[in-house]
């Protein structure tokens, strides 16, 4: 190898290694772990509002879940107007009657509520 050779190599070899260090330098690639880590913070964030949002929702319809469970325990589905019942329908009382089992001798005596009922869906009116 001539000695122009040599040193070419050497300066080529050396402008390599010097061009490399300068694009990793410390710096640049502090700069770049702190945007780095800024972007990831950001997401967290975002992440933990996304998170909370949901788990309101979620706790949102899980109180409603719970109020119209409530209410239809407490109430027959068959009283309330909500539903499509009527409070004053031989259907609402024959569900109190079931339900609660109370009349003047506090027992259900549903035979009479029963026999209107059948009469009713045989005549094709069940919600009048």
């Amino acid at each position: 190898m001539t000695p122009t050779l040599l040193a070419i190599t050497i300066l080529a070899t050396l402008g390599a290694g010097f061009g490399a260090g300068w694009a990793v330098k410390p710096d640049a690639s502090v700069k770049a772990l702190e945007q780095n880590n800024q972007t990831i913070e950001k997401l967290n964030a975002g992440n933990r509002q996304l998170v909370a949002e949901v788990q309101r929702v979620a706790l949102e319809e899980a109180a409603r879940e719970t109020l119209i469970a409530d209410k239809l325990t407490e109430t027959p589905p068959q009283c309330l107007t909500e539903l499509g019942g009527d409070p004053m329908s031989p259907q609402c009382a024959w569900a109190w009657c079931v339900r609660d089992g109370e009349s003047n001798a506090q027992r259900c005596q549903e035979a009479g509520l029963q026999a209107l009922l059948v009469a009713r869906w045989q005549k094709g009116c069940p919600d009048e």
